[in-house]
């Protein structure tokens, strides 16, 4: 943690750069003249930047538990939900930093939600969730989510606490002159932040000496380790500190130095709630730079929002920027030359009105076991605007949730400081809670001692795009060197769960094909075919690899612990004592077999519900071909066809003539006895599991891959259709999980995986003749909703029924409002 501090002092280094470099853009000023350009603030923009959090039930879990979380995707700009990307990325990493389990969450509007299964075997430690999307990736790992986790099994013997090493300092305190460095003869404010080897604030108090060894001033640290003090350095001195620690340790460290010539930069909130920026600096530099045009760029997350041209004509400037024109939270304001020279940057926080919250009642404070819990959940907030959102909450039991802090990382901190800022923030939502009066001014505190996070783009140009949906692609070529396919294109089935998808993409003239934007759930079968003229089946498919590669796993695990060590062995205990109640009674975290009444029924099998989905239409069909592995032989479906249904006629172009044109290569017709003719067409309606599709289809489509064919020939049958199943129907059943591999260069048969869906979180209903009475309930989560609407003034009320467990029981809720404001709220009740 005191090499993230290290880090921010790279920041003032970068500074101190540039202010080594004023002389010479001073000179350049001279030698331009009035000849410098003019700034055109059309060249103002910001890129798209996502941001994302995830809602996590808890903080600990069992071996075998349930992980729930729900994410919510914004637009950095302005904190609304964005449908920018609509695939996220979520992974559970070891403490080895290993990848062990991912998901791929559908986000609809920005927002999603899923779950991971821990293994009854997984060895305890602390470990991360990483939530991105694909285009994050353009600005490296930056602006990733992540979040430790402690994971607890008593089966192992690793522990959950890892041993920090030895620093011989106990604190180290670092300075941050406002506005980037010291200048001589002006009076500036110098913040500084202490940090013990844990890289949490500590309390100290020191004094400032010259290097001439006068005390110059005192100071005290005010919140976690920080604070401020007055300096104006004089030319030719250096300035050191003494500093004391809580147990009377003194360390002397150096002050940044001071510079003869420069402009420095201060900003704060007037009474006016107007942002009042003020330059100051001395009278050898004014006469540099007083006729000259400054630039002064107002950015978020290192994206210029606003460029505001500016005069320096005194040794202090003073003007006022309204917050309306402003977007909330951390902006930069940067103070540069034409040239883009910083000459002095400043962090600031913007708020224009006050947090709003997720208000939780409960019926009581105290409860008993079993007993039925309600809770009323709405939004505070001036305008009913502000009353509407999304949110989500979870009730676990105290015990295994993180204690360490009061303040923990909330939603609204993530969003709006702990994103932008470098390093780790200590107590993050203490600086959104509106029942501490002094968080704004310690806010700025903070934002003086750390530095903004490097949001820069890391490519010349979109290497990582925002996916929406999957992508299918590749190349077709000739099978016999590596050449295109004249008027070629490419078929691509794609058969799971969820509707059949058959279409057909064109091939451009490289070879080169692509599908995207696909709505795909679970795993699927996934066939592509290449044609060429008169459809012919012929070329070689290459496939475009369809396994998403993640990035490398960098974030190494703090050390600040999440639980403490006496928490971990109480918690050991007392997981060992419930595992063993839980094989007793065949129980899992959140769902009991005993809960559930169970009929017996012999359960359906994937091919069976298949079909009665296939034929949800119509019903029992008036002819059906079940397909067998003697008709694998046959060229397409139609040839299986020909013959085997009463009143089905198959028609083709060399039917009536042996002119040595194989199956691939004719034309087919189809007749259904009794069905009409429209315009001239005879064809039926064709269908692959009861999605219409086009007719060219049933050459295409491998024999192998179809269970069976139903086929509508009366007009009362297929009439459901309408006017396209006026010549009758065929619909083609495909095979559950799809056939083996088709030994063929023009074809591709692999499976595929899409999003992952989420499991339904199932909460027992504890009622008197329920058999849910004779089995223990030792759920650690008793209640999450992920989904939950609330609309202006209406409370919403949710029902669960408490555990067996004696506890504390932590009530969370978070989300956003209409207006991309988040929320969060909490509560507590006891159970005994």
């Amino acid at each position: 943690m005191i090499d993230n501090y290290r880090q921010s002092g790279l920041f003032m280094k970068k500074i101190k750069l540039y202010v080594i470099g004023l002389s010479l853009f001073l000179n350049q000023l001279l030698l331009a003249g009035s000849a410098h350009s003019q700034y055109n603030s059309a060249y103002d923009s910001v890129k798209v930047i996502e941001k994302v959090y995830l809602h996590v039930d808890r903080d600990s879990y069992f071996a075998g538990d349930e992980i729930w979380f729900k994410a919510y995707l914004i637009d950095a700009l302005d904190h609304l939900l964005t449908d920018h990307s609509s695939n996220l990325h979520v992974e559970l990493i070891s403490p080895s930093s290993k990848i062990i389990s991912s998901r791929i969450i559908r986000l609809d509007g920005g927002l999603g939600n899923g779950d991971f299964r821990l293994s009854n075997n997984i060895k305890s430690g602390r470990y991360k969730l990483r939530a991105y999307t694909n285009y994050m990736r353009n600005f490296d790992d930056q602006l990733f989510f992540s979040k430790e986790i402690a994971v607890i099994n008593s089966t192992d013997s690793s522990e959950i606490s890892e041993r920090v090493k030895y620093v011989e300092n106990k604190f180290q305190v670092s300075f941050f002159p406002e506005g980037g460095s010291l200048v001589d003869n002006v009076s500036s404010i110098v913040a500084f932040k202490s940090v013990d080897y844990l890289g949490k604030g500590c309390d100290v108090s020191g004094k400032i000496y010259s290097s001439g060894g006068e005390l110059i001033t005192t100071f005290r640290s005010t919140h976690l380790g920080m604070g401020t003090f007055f300096l104006r350095p004089l030319p030719g001195l250096k300035y050191y500190s003494i500093v004391r620690g809580a147990d009377s340790t003194d360390i002397r460290t150096e002050l940044p130095r001071s510079f003869p010539s420069g402009v420095t930069m201060s900003a704060s909130i007037n009474q006016n709630n107007e942002l009042l920026i003020t330059t100051k600096t001395n009278p050898e530099t004014l006469a540099l730079v007083s006729d000259h045009e400054l630039l002064l760029s107002i950015s978020i997350r290192k994206e210029v929002f606003k460029t505001i041209p500016y005069k320096i004509k005194s040794t202090i400037t003073s003007f006022v920027i309204p917050i309306d024109d402003l977007p909330d939270g951390i902006l930069m304001l940067t103070l540069s030359s034409l040239e883009d020279l910083p000459l002095a940057e400043r962090l600031v926080y913007i708020e224009r009105e006050a947090p709003v919250k997720i208000k939780i009642e409960t019926d009581k404070l105290i409860y008993s076991k079993r007993e039925p819990v309600a809770i009323k959940i709405s939004l505070s907030g001036d305008s009913i605007s502000e009353r509407e959102g999304n949110v989500s909450l979870a009730v676990v039991d105290e015990n295994l949730t993180d204690s360490t802090s009061k303040f923990q990382r909330t939603i609204a901190s993530w969003f709006l400081l702990e994103s932008d800022v470098r390093g780790n923030v200590e107590d993050p939502s203490y600086y959104f809670d509106p029942s501490n009066n002094g968080r704004l001014k310690e806010m700025d505190l903070l934002l003086r001692t750390q530095g903004w996070r490097d949001f820069a783009w890391k490519y010349d140009k979109i290497l990582f795009p925002a996916e929406n949906g999957f992508t299918i692609s590749g190349r077709l070529r000739k099978r016999s060197w590596n050449k295109p396919i004249e008027d070629s294109r490419v078929s691509i089935g794609i058969f799971g769960s969820g509707p059949t998808l058959l279409t057909t993409v064109p091939v451009d003239s490289s070879g080169r094909f692509r599908l995207s934007g696909i709505d795909l759930k679970g795993e699927a079968r996934l066939i592509v075919t290449g044609t060429g003229k008169k459809d012919r089946l012929r070329g070689l498919i290459n496939l475009d690899s369809v396994i998403y590669l993640p990035p490398k796993v960098s974030d190494s695990l703090s050390l600040v612990l999440t639980l403490a060590e006496s928490k971990w062995s109480r918690l050991k205990t007392y997981y060992e004592i419930t595992e063993s109640i839980k094989k007793k009674y065949k129980l899992s975290d959140t769902i009991s077999l005993g809960e559930v009444k169970i009929i017996s029924q012999r359960p359906k099998d994937a091919q069976t519900m298949k079909i009665e989905r296939s034929r949800s239409k119509y019903g029992k069909p008036d002819g059906e071909l079940v397909i067998t592995e003697q008709m694998y032989s046959y060229t397409n479906l139609a040839e299986a066809l020909r013959g085997k249904i009463p009143g089905v006629e198959v028609l083709s172009s060399a039917s009536s003539a042996s002119n040595g044109v194989t199956g691939m290569d004719q034309n087919y017709k189809i007749i259904i006895r009794g069905a009409g003719t429209i315009n001239g067409a005879t064809n039926p309606l064709l269908l692959i599991d009861g999605t219409p599709t086009t007719f060219d289809d049933l050459i295409v489509l491998p024999v192998n891959f179809i269970d069976r064919i139903d086929v509508l020939k009366s007009v009362g049958s297929s009439a459901i259709f309408g006017i396209e199943g006026a010549n009758g129907v065929i619909n083609l059943i495909t095979r559950a999980g799809g056939p083996g591999y088709i030994p063929v260069n023009y074809s591709k048969n692999i499976r595929i995986s899409g999003y992952n869906a989420s499991r339904i979180f199932y909460s027992p209903q504890h009622l008197p003749d329920s058999n849910s009475d004779y089995n223990p309930d030792l759920r650690s989560t008793l209640y999450w909703k992920p989904d939950i609407n609330i609309d202006g003034n209406k409370e919403v009320i949710l029902n669960y029924y408490n555990g067996d467990n004696t506890s504390s029981i932590r009530i969370t809720a978070e989300g956003i409002t209409s207006t991309g404001i988040p929320v969060t709220g909490k509560a507590e009740y006891e159970v005994r």
